[in-house]
């Protein structure tokens, strides 16, 4: 084989090998990412935040039966001028006008979700 021929066929398996060896090294990195970001979202700060109920309905949507039977579906306008939708058991019996707290939950990446107390 010629020198000219060798050269040219090493570059080729080395830019495979470098290929492969960077598409790994992507691979692993996008999956740290994935469980850092996971990892952050998992840490929660609940706080109390004072609301008022705004609408009491039934519970609309691809709900199993017994979740359906058992909740209603409640928007409360909180203090902080944002409006929640949540379910709350029928038990509470909530009532338009009604003054309520609710459990805002704040995770690490920002997101808040909110529960009935």
């Amino acid at each position: 084989m010629r020198e000219e021929t060798r050269k040219r066929l090493d570059r080729a398996l080395l830019a495979r090998k470098l290929k492969w060896a960077g598409l790994t090294v992507a691979a692993v990195l996008a999956t740290g990412v994935a469980i850092y970001v996971k990892n952050i979202d998992d840490v929660v700060e609940t706080r109390a935040v004072d609301g008022v109920v705004v609408f009491v309905g039934p519970l609309v949507g691809k709900y199993r039966a017994v979740v359906a039977r058992n909740n209603l579906e409640v928007d409360v306008k909180l203090d902080d001028t944002h409006t929640a939708r949540l379910l709350a058991p029928k038990g509470s019996a909530p009532k338009v006008g009604d003054h309520i707290k609710v459990a805002d939950q704040i995770h690490g990446t920002g997101r808040h979700t909110y529960r009935w107390k």
